[in-house]
C-alpha cells in the first residue's frame, strides 16, 4: 500500500512538473513571438528581412494591422488560461476575451486578404537565407537542398496559400464558435472552443520554430517551407489532446457552469 501510494505521489509531482514547463514554455515562445514581430509596428527597414520589407512594402496598411492582432491574440490569449483569474476576476476576463477574440477576428479577416500574396512572400523568403552564413553551424548550402542555380518562384508554394488560408479560416470559425458558446452560457464548450481557437493562434510561433528544423530534416527548401505553413494541424491535435485529456480527469461537467 505504501509502494503504490508513493508511486502515486511520485506520478502526481511528474504531471504537474510537466504541466508547469508546458506552461512555461507556452508563454515563452508566445511572448518571444509577440516581441520580435514588433518589428514591423517599429518602423526601421533595418530590422526586417527583405521578404519582410517586401510584404509591407505591397501591404503596408493590411501588414501593421494584420501584425498587431496577432501580438494582441497571442499575449491577451494567455491570460484567459489563468484559473483564478478567471474565477477571481470575471469581469477582468470577460473583457480580456472580448479583447482577444476582437483581434483574432479583424486579424484573421486580414489574413484572407493577404493569402494570394503569400506564394510570393514564401519564395521571397527562401532567397533570402542564400544571404546568411551557416558555416559556424557547420551546415552548407548544398546541405539544406540550395545550388548556386537555386531560384524560387511563387507557383512552387500553391500549398502554402491553401495552408495558410485554411488556418485563417479555422481561426475566425472556432473564434465565432467561442464567442456563441459564451453567449449561449454554455462555459465548458466555450473554454474547449478557446483553446481550439487558441492553438491556432499559437501558429504565429510554431510556423517560425518548424521551418529551419524542417529545412535541416527534408534538405528541400519548397517542402520545408510549405509543410512549415501547415504546421498548425499539430495545434490543433495538441488542442484536442489537452480538451480529452481534461474530459477524462474531470468526468462529468456541468455545461452551463457560470465560471468563465
Amino acid at each position: 500500500m505504501t509502494t503504490i501510494l508513493h508511486r502515486r505521489i511520485i506520478a502526481g509531482v511528474m504531471r504537474r512538473s510537466l504541466h508547469l514547463a508546458g506552461l512555461t514554455t507556452m508563454w515563452f515562445l508566445a511572448l518571444a513571438t509577440a516581441l520580435t514581430s514588433a518589428r514591423y509596428l517599429l518602423g526601421p527597414p533595418k530590422l526586417l528581412l527583405r521578404n519582410e520589407i517586401l510584404a509591407l512594402a505591397r501591404h503596408p496598411t493590411w501588414i501593421v494591422v494584420h501584425i498587431a492582432g496577432g501580438i494582441t491574440a497571442i499575449s491577451v490569449g494567455l491570460l484567459q488560461f489563468i484559473p483564478r483569474l478567471r474565477d477571481a476576476q470575471p469581469r477582468v476576463h470577460r473583457a480580456m476575451g472580448y479583447l482577444y477574440l476582437s483581434a483574432v477576428f479583424l486579424a484573421g479577416c486580414v489574413s484572407l486578404a493577404l493569402s494570394p500574396d503569400t506564394p510570393l512572400f514564401a519564395a521571397d523568403g527562401l532567397a533570402e537565407l542564400t544571404t546568411f552564413d551557416l558555416s559556424p553551424l557547420g551546415l552548407s548550402p548544398a546541405f539544406l537542398g540550395y545550388t548556386a542555380s537555386s531560384k524560387f518562384s511563387p507557383e512552387q508554394f500553391l500549398l502554402v496559400r491553401v495552408g495558410f488560408t485554411t488556418l485563417a479560416i479555422l481561426w475566425l470559425l472556432s473564434g465565432i464558435l467561442a464567442f456563441l458558446r459564451a453567449r449561449q452560457r454554455r462555459f465548458h464548450a466555450h473554454r474547449e472552443w478557446m483553446i481550439r481557437n487558441y492553438s491556432l493562434t499559437f501558429a504565429a510561433a510554431t510556423v517560425r520554430l518548424a521551418a529551419f528544423p524542417l529545412l535541416i530534416l527534408t534538405r528541400d527548401p519548397v517542402i520545408a517551407v510549405t509543410c512549415a505553413f501547415w504546421s498548425w494541424m499539430l495545434n490543433l491535435g495538441a488542442a484536442e489532446w489537452i480538451i480529452r485529456r481534461r474530459a477524462i480527469s474531470a468526468g462529468p461537467i456541468a455545461q452551463t457552469r457560470p465560471t468563465s
